[in-house]
């Protein structure tokens, strides 16, 4: 069928389909490190990010959080007001800062992951070994082919 022949249903759109998923996942699972462990959704990604990755600067997790500028500037000064930051100046530029898990934020994401992956278990749950491996599979080319067509 051609495009032009195509009529909009909201429900097989796929941008509305993967948003309002999105949200709904994002909900479900912000309960875990929101409701027991007072963390925002932006501070469970800052969170998670520098567990995974180690020291970063505020820009690099702009652009690997997918949040704004001003957004991750506010969420690392909560997170440094609560003792979950390292802030480490960057040599020959008083305006860039080094951020690194303390101790304590090193703990709060070593009590969060198995609740994390126990509720991404239940998620999944209902997808056979395959189904989850081709989601994933499909996922990761959309992902690439949104990323061209954004860079065009």
């Amino acid at each position: 069928m051609a495009s032009n022949d195509r009529k909009l249903i909201l429900n097989d759109f796929i941008a509305y389909r993967m948003a309002n998923f999105a949200s709904q996942i994002s909900d479900s699972c912000s309960q875990i490190y929101q409701q027991e462990f007072g963390l925002s959704i932006p501070e469970w990604r800052i969170l998670a990010r520098l567990a995974e990755n180690g020291r970063m600067n505020a820009k690099d997790l702009v652009h690997i959080t997918f949040m704004d500028k001003s957004k991750v500037s506010r969420t690392v000064k909560v997170m440094d007001e609560k003792g979950l930051l390292i802030k480490e100046k960057v040599p020959n530029d008083n305006r860039a800062t080094y951020l690194s898990l303390s101790n304590k934020g090193n703990n709060l994401f070593q009590q969060l992951v198995p609740k994390a992956l126990s509720w991404e278990d239940q998620l999944i749950d209902c997808l056979s070994a395959s189904e989850y491996r081709n989601f994933m599979q499909a996922l990761e080319k959309l992902e690439q082919q949104a990323k061209r067509m954004e860079d065009n």
